[in-house]
């Protein structure tokens, strides 16, 4: 018998749009968190700042400890944490990226699974979609567990038996030193007749990873928990093993059914920037290598990019509306069209989405 234990691919990211990954932590503020200098938003680590300022710098910003009034003559890139590119841009604040200790961005492990396991779960998905056959109706977080139990083999209250502990996956970084960039992102709505795409309120600014970014780590698959032989709390994962043996197919067609549903949204509203962006990535996704594919990643990829929605019937999607309180985002002019709204890059006019990556595995060899 085979005593391979499992076998390990190189992951290479490359951002065909802007990424963004919340850091869960506040948002940077002009003035207080960094100053802008040129096209550079440089962030300011506060803490040598004030562990550097003379008495009379502290008494004097002592009521309002902005950077004007605590930063001397050296400026900003003596106290430097990290920068961001903001154009010609000067944004008051900016929802960061999650960032390594030394202030580097990277992409977690997490947030690569979190969106292979979307794929899998939506090409795996075959049956009618019920209220019975839905989470709880009271935690639109746990809408799907009954969903998942069946697919991942999933328990919440038992995380071990869930299918995907055999994929292990490490948090991806750039090769080189990268500059992220903030970027205004709006929430646009389908409004009117004809329909066009409108902005709703305000932009705001995060920080993101730039559209051409590569980024790599490593997935690992453990073979010896798919084992006929092997049971994980009485779960045989074995029987599932064709996840992954399948993996780039039914990632391709989980980010092509995407593509074509975005594609025909965008040209229904005439919002040709966008069109034009998924027609490029439609071409792209039929031109790839065998071991590369397509998904949205991170936030800003919404509804569609988070959940099995591009594989439910219109029906279905209003049973899930009406069971979560979704139909405030539902339109009377457009009843058939859920979401009606898209998160995307831009204050007015929207230029691009958010999240589109390519992703390349090459096999490292079996242990």
């Amino acid at each position: 018998m085979s005593r391979e234990l499992h076998i390990t691919f190189r992951l290479t990211l490359e951002a065909l749009s802007p990424l963004h990954i919340g850091a869960g932590k506040p948002d940077l503020v002009l003035d207080y968190d960094y100053v802008v200098e040129g096209n550079r938003a440089v962030v300011v680590d506060l803490d040598s700042v004030l562990q550097e300022a003379d008495d009379e710098t502290l008494q004097r910003a002592a009521g309002d400890p902005k950077l004007s009034l605590l930063l001397g003559a050296e400026g900003a890139q003596r106290y430097r944490a990290c920068e961001m590119d903001v154009g010609t841009g000067s944004p008051h604040r900016v929802r960061q990226h999650i960032k390594d200790v030394y202030g580097q961005v990277y992409v977690p492990g997490s947030s690569i699974k979190g969106a292979l396991r979307t794929a899998l779960a939506w090409s795996a998905h075959h049956g009618a979609l019920t209220l019975g056959g839905l989470g709880s109706r009271n935690d639109p977080r746990k809408a799907d567990d009954s969903l998942e139990a069946g697919i991942f083999d999933y328990d919440s209250w038992d995380t071990h038996r869930d299918l995907l502990r055999v994929l292990r996956l490490a948090d991806a970084f750039p090769s080189d030193s990268i500059t992220p960039v903030a970027l205004p992102v709006n929430v646009f709505s389908l409004r009117g007749q004809p329909p066009s795409l409108q902005p709703k309120g305000d932009a705001i600014f995060v920080e993101a990873i730039p559209r051409g970014t590569t980024v790599e780590t490593t997935l690992t698959l453990d073979r010896y928990a798919l084992r006929p032989e092997r049971r994980v709390r009485g779960m045989q994962h074995s029987r599932k093993r064709h996840f992954f043996d399948q993996l780039v197919d039914r990632c391709r067609r989980y980010s092509g059914q995407m593509l074509k549903l975005e594609l025909d949204f965008f040209s229904d509203c005439a919002v040709w920037k966008l069109q034009g962006f998924y027609e490029t990535l439609a071409k792209r996704q039929a031109s790839l290598q065998p071991d590369e594919f397509l998904l949205p990643i991170g936030w800003g990829t919404g509804w569609l990019g988070k959940t099995i929605g591009t594989k439910l019937t219109s029906g279905e999607v209003t049973t899930a509306a009406e069971a979560y309180g979704l139909e405030k985002w539902r339109s009377p002019l457009f009843p058939e069209v859920f979401p009606k709204t898209r998160r995307l890059v831009g204050s007015v006019v929207a230029k691009e989405p958010l999240g589109w990556v390519k992703i390349g595995l090459e096999s490292l060899g079996i242990g």
